[in-house]
């Protein structure tokens, strides 16, 4: 970010006092004096210097509020979408009312806290826009299907440069699949760790089957996703649109290990699904001994124990 500070010949120890307090900021900025007979200057030579900046910043005081560069800068510098924000050091100062609608800064703390915040911004957005650059020297196009795609395919690189481009890391494909899901369904750890570590969120559950990213982990057969979701904190518990849990869905593939965590997680063994069967049920009815021995030891949600005498 470079700001660049304009004032009257006058104002010059103001504009020399300006620019100590912006390079206190590590704000990057540079001095112009607006002298009379500008107009006499090439425009070429006028547009160059003014063109260096992305922010201006222009002293309004007695010597330049009624100078003829004044409306010159602002409209040039709203031409082309630049921040302008105005200093006025004097309060009794008045202003002209086509630049009432512009930041005034009365204070060098002001400044500084302004254009700390100015390059904060400024440096998101460059950031993203560094990033769609680098997506589309790739090839990678810039929106949401491409994001998915680079997703399953585990391209580890690509989703970092889409979630530093913007995109949240929530996002879904045109199925309404997480992207946290299309990792675990993909089983790309790597994919996986980097949302949960921006932001996405664990028990987020997709729209086309209601599957939660542990249960797409469970049902891909990847037992180290369904470890890290569940030391994450995972909600083992969540039922989907046919009121399956993460249990019911590793008793079907016969899952021993990913049954073991879960229910070392807390699991409810006894929660039924839609057709009324609950891990248990059907750990009983598919004759799975290796799993049916791990709820050996777990009595029925619904059981009421006898109290003690």
């Amino acid at each position: 970010m470079k700001v660049a500070v304009l004032a009257s010949p006058a104002d010059g120890q103001i504009l020399l006092d300006i620019l100590r307090t912006l390079a206190e900021a590590n704000v990057e900025a540079y001095g112009l004096k607006m002298r009379e007979g500008w107009q006499s200057l090439p425009l070429a030579e006028i547009v160059g210097r003014l063109q260096k900046s992305d922010h201006d910043l222009v002293i309004v005081s007695e010597a330049s509020v009624d100078a003829s560069w004044l409306p010159f800068v602002v409209g040039f510098s709203v031409g082309r979408k630049t921040s302008l924000a105005l200093y006025r050091p004097k309060a009794e100062c008045g202003l002209p009312s086509y630049l009432q609608s512009f930041t005034l800064l009365k204070s060098h703390d002001e400044l500084q806290a302004f254009y700390q915040s100015e390059k904060a911004e400024w440096l998101v957005r460059e950031e993203r826009r560094s990033a769609r650059g680098a997506l589309l020297e790739m090839g990678i196009s810039c929106h949401a299907d491409s994001l998915a795609q680079c997703v399953r395919d585990g391209d580890t690189k690509a989703v970092e440069l889409f979630l530093n481009a913007g995109f949240p890391p929530d996002a879904r494909d045109k199925h309404g699949v997480t992207l946290l899901g299309l990792a675990a369904r993909s089983k790309h750890i790597a994919v996986a760790e980097l949302l949960l570590e921006r932001g996405a969120e664990l028990d987020l559950q997709s729209e086309d089957r209601g599957y939660s990213p542990l249960m797409d982990a469970v049902l891909a057969g990847s037992i180290e996703l369904v470890e890290l979701f569940l030391a994450k904190g995972a909600d083992p518990d969540l039922t989907s649109k046919d009121g399956q849990t993460a249990l019911i869905v590793a008793v079907g593939r016969g899952d021993a290990d990913s049954s073991r965590r879960l229910l070392d997680y807390g699991a409810d063994p006894d929660i039924s699904d839609k057709l009324g069967f609950s891990a248990r049920k059907y750990a009983a009815l598919f004759k799975a001994p290796a799993i049916v021995s791990l709820f050996g030891g777990r009595q029925p949600s619904n059981v009421a124990t006898e109290a003690p005498r």
